[in-house]
């Protein structure tokens, strides 16, 4: 057994280090702040040494600097478009949940999320934690691990780099979340709606009532009965999209 390995392995999973830390950090949980950033690192050490073995092509380290850096930063791009096109379903989520703050009255209760590099409503929020918690019970982030390593068949290490139809079907996926983002929001956002149009009505029937303060509780209890009458929608909607997260991975690097 060779203890000492050659330098087309050590540069392999120097490669693979870059995909798998593309992945880590941008995918949903793995890429959290709340994961400890030496976890993070043992992860990334630790997919990396398992998927050397498993890669088919073992490629001899080039000689120039500039070769091992280019095909260092297509490594790190498959990496961050795998995590990022399982990033859109908790984007999604996330951006409902800020339709439904708005419409509910809870702009001005927008706070900095320490976990987020945003600001974040109390819908937004409580959206994000329901989409995480979705994404681990269906298998998410096993979904991701088992495409990272059947990545090494499609796009070996070495010549790993996004095609113009990989950004292209990118786009798409991205324009595709902001659908899905309203499609959930639209029963809360539909119920808000007639809410508000009751009060218009009664503001003008009874012009002696102070609207504004019997309307901001009722939005809020008309927002929150929509919400959970659309529940187990949302939840279809993430099981649907778990499912179009494995063949969007599958399509990555294959043309899509």
């Amino acid at each position: 057994m060779n203890l000492f390995p050659d330098l087309g392995q050590i540069y392999v999973f120097g490669l693979l280090l870059g995909r798998a830390g593309g992945l880590v950090s941008m995918a949903p949980f793995f890429g959290e702040r709340l994961v400890p950033r030496k976890v993070k690192i043992l992860l990334v050490a630790a997919l990396a040494f398992l998927m050397v073995p498993l890669a088919e092509v073992h490629p001899t380290a080039p000689e120039a600097l500039s070769t091992i850096v280019f095909a260092l930063i297509g490594e790190i791009s498959i990496g961050v478009a795998m995590g990022f096109l399982a990033q859109l379903l908790i984007l999604a989520f996330n951006m409902a949940g800020e339709i439904i703050s708005y419409q509910m009255g809870f702009a001005m209760a927008a706070f900095m999320d320490p976990t987020q590099p945003f600001r974040q409503t109390v819908m937004g929020r409580w959206m994000w934690m329901c989409a995480m918690a979705l994404f681990l019970t269906l298998g998410g982030h096993h979904f991701l691990l088992r495409a990272l390593r059947f990545s090494l068949q499609q796009l070996p290490p070495g010549q790993a780099f996004l095609s113009n139809a990989d950004v292209s079907a990118l786009t798409r996926f991205s324009a595709d979340a902001f659908g899905t983002a309203l499609q959930m929001a639209a029963p809360a956002v539909g119920v808000l709606l007639l809410t508000s149009m009751a009060l218009g009505i009664l503001a003008r029937s009874v012009p002696q009532m102070n609207v504004f303060i019997v309307g901001f509780p009722l939005k809020i209890t008309a927002g929150i009965v929509g919400l959970a009458w659309a529940l187990p929608y949302l939840a279809e909607v993430a099981r649907r999209d778990i499912t179009e997260l494995a063949h969007r991975l599958a399509l990555l690097g294959a043309g899509a």
